[in-house]
């Protein structure tokens, strides 16, 4: 993509000499280094524009295009796509809208452009985005404002209004940019493309995407794998909520929705997955100050003592910062020149009425400080302090230390944030701010999972197909399946007692919430009993619902754990793993990742839930037998993979001891 973003031709189709028209603020954009290269306007209805020769088609040209940049009426792209294949244009962003965002017609136009472009191998940007930039070669193919400063750090959005957002807030805060990709419909180039691009891009040091879909789940997955092994990638995700209100089918369905999904396989990818658009700001201003790596020991230089017991909360409530702890000797430097009533722990309180001076002399004694990684500086403004004076010492001290200025105030401390901005300076306002982006950073921030509500009536594969299907990846639910009361008493033979009886119907999710089971059966008589009352209790709750037998099992002692699968339309099957039985409905204690799984996969599943020391042996317990679980998971996830008609699978509970694992219930969509 060199020829894309750094092209030696390029030519505007619908340039216009009207200052209200999009192919006027591409002509001016493109034009402002026309030095770099040769930039060709097209328009059949005008002569001259911004003080150039106008083309009145694309075939009037020829010297070679590397790149178009179309903005006429929806209805003449065809036949302008057509031209610029003609041309052997290899590269066209089509800035028009008017396609599939409009509905079924759009989309037939958007369909017809899609077969131009593969007749000639154009590949198309767009349609319907703001187009491209690339600061680092002064390439503006946008109908944005100039370009930023150059910087390291690329954007691709789906969106051009939370790009163009971007683009405003960058120039405010003084933000460098490498590369600017917004990608409209899609019809061509995707944002899997840009992001291979990106990965091998040395101009870029971190990636930011506003994404509302991804293209292809497997690509992005693998994509991002790669991108974050060297250089931060960070997502916002809108549209979360769009088909989050469908019924599920099984607990696995409820725990594993569109946006959990994709949640996960950002923590998968180690992506960092933001909330919102001040999020995304703040990692912007982040990056800009060459910070792509996470910090951990943070040493607190306030004037007010509030604010610093805020942060020092906020860092201990961390899960990637710590409170730097102080020696004597860095306290003792300190005492010597603070006030006596200066605290000198951490967080280091000079006083309200500290001027520059005294920040400066706390500053210089914990830049030294090799076990702090970084140093917050809160101030706020008093009547006496000198806020522009005391954001030049922090300039000064940061090019030694990371300084991360916490400036909280409104107006008056507006010429400190104009010197952080200038000198590249990440500053914010709010304690939680700092913190929460260095959460992100470290990749350590919480995902939480939320169970919706689920229905109970399911279609699900019935015994007899779900056995089969588990012998063949080596697994099996451990019970004999009875039609017949004739048959308990051989059935009794074959296993130990106490015994489990429970329906089986591919209908009944819960079967202990309508009476569908019974535990801790001892003899024929009280397995004749319960095969009544649980006969009863199905048909006077489901009237229409056949049973197909009773399944009868020894009773398993062990840990509950639930292992489960959801296919997702655009990630494929999801493997979710955590506490079974009840603690799935109270704790919610799961797990996830996108399948094919190995090893090293399931390991991650099993360890990251928060009641890993349950199953690892607590208060005096035996371990389980983890290798027996890692088996069973890695069949599952094969068997999400081999069967791509299963939808979903819910193994819950799994009964886990150190001997092995035990299938008590399973249901497969």
């Amino acid at each position: 993509m060199d020829n894309l973003f750094n092209p030696k031709g390029v030519v505007v189709i619908g340039a216009s000499a009207n200052k209200e028209k999009i192919g006027y603020a591409l002509s001016f954009n493109l034009l402002a280094d026309k030095n770099k290269r040769r930039i060709f306007l097209v328009n059949p209805s005008e002569k001259e524009i911004l003080g150039e020769k106008v083309f009145s088609a694309v075939m009037e040209i020829k010297e070679e295009v590397d790149l178009a940049v179309i903005a006429v009426k929806p209805e003449i792209v065809p036949s302008v796509l057509n031209s610029c294949g003609e041309k052997k244009i290899p590269y066209c962003i089509i800035i028009t809208a008017g396609y599939k965002e409009t509905g079924e017609e759009g989309k037939k136009r958007e369909d017809e452009i899609k077969q131009i472009a593969q007749k000639y191998g154009i590949k198309i940007i767009g349609p319907n985005c703001l187009g491209i930039f690339d600061c680092h070669d002064n390439l503006n193919a946008t109908f944005g404002d100039e370009l930023p400063k150059v910087g390291n750090i690329s954007v691709i959005s789906q969106s051009g209004a939370v790009g163009t957002s971007m683009l405003d807030f960058a120039k405010k805060e003084n933000i460098g940019f490498a590369n600017f990709i917004s990608v409209g419909n899609e019809a061509g180039l995707t944002e899997n493309d840009f992001l291979e691009y990106l990965l091998n891009d040395e101009k870029t040091k971190a990636i930011v995407m506003y994404l509302e879909a991804v293209s292809d789940g497997k690509r992005f997955l693998e994509l991002a794998k790669k991108i974050t092994a060297v250089k931060p990638l960070v997502v916002l995700k809108a549209g979360k909520t769009a088909r989050g209100a469908q019924a599920v089918a099984s607990h696995t369905g409820s725990l594993a929705s569109e946006n959990k999904i994709f949640e996960a396989v950002c923590a998968q990818a180690k992506v960092i997955n933001v909330e919102t658009i001040s999020e995304m700001f703040d990692l912007l201003k982040l990056f800009n100050a060459g910070i792509y790596q996470p910090l951990e020991n943070i040493g607190i230089i306030t004037n007010g003592g509030g604010p610093s017991i805020i942060l020092a909360d906020l860092l201990e409530l961390s899960q990637s910062l710590n409170l730097a702890t102080l020696t004597e000797k860095t306290k003792d430097a300190l005492r010597e020149v603070l006030p006596a009533t200066a605290a000198v722990g951490n967080p280091v309180d000079v006083i309200g009425d500290a001027l520059s001076d005294r920040y400066e002399s706390a500053l210089k004694i914990l830049s030294k400080v090799k076990d702090i990684d970084a140093l917050a500086v809160i101030l706020t403004p008093q009547k006496m302090t000198q806020i522009k004076e005391t954001a030049k010492i922090i300039a000064k001290i940061n090019k030694k230390k990371t300084v991360l200025p916490l400036f909280i105030g409104g107006a008056q401390i507006d010429s400190a944030l104009k010197i952080f901005r200038q000198k590249n300076i990440a500053y914010f306002s709010d304690p939680i701010d700092l913190v929460k982006v260095f959460d992100y950073l470290s990749f350590k921030n919480k995902i939480a999972i939320e169970k919706k509500k689920e229905e109970v009536v399911v279609d699900q594969m019935n015994y007899a197909q779900t056995e089969k299907l588990l012998q063949s990846v080596g697994q099996s639910t451990s019970g004999i399946l009875l039609s017949d009361k004739n048959e308990i008493n051989s059935a009794m033979e074959k296993m130990n007692g106490p015994f489990v009886l429970k329906a089986i119907t591919d209908k009944v999710l819960h079967k202990s919430d309508v009476g569908g089971l019974k535990l801790n059966l001892q003899t024929v008589e009280d397995i004749e009993k319960a095969w009544e009352e649980i006969s009863k209790n199905i048909s006077e709750k489901f009237a229409n619902i056949k049973i197909q037998g009773m399944l009868l099992q020894s009773m398993v002692k062990g840990r509950e754990v639930i292992i489960g699968m959801k296919r997702d339309a655009v990630f494929g099957p999801a493997i979710v793993f955590g506490l079974g039985g009840i603690f799935v409905e109270v704790l919610k204690d799961v797990s996830m990742k996108v399948a094919p799984l190995d090893e090293n996969d399931v390991e991650n599943l099993i360890q990251e839930i928060k009641g890993i020391n349950i199953l690892k042996g607590a208060r005096g317990q035996k371990a389980i037998n983890f290798e027996a679980l890692k088996k069973t998971i890695l069949a599952i996830s094969k068997l999400a993979i081999d069967h791509p008609e299963i939808k979903e699978m819910d193994f819950n509970p799994v009964f886990c001891n150190e001997n092995g694992v035990s299938l008590v219930d399973v249901r497969i969509v």
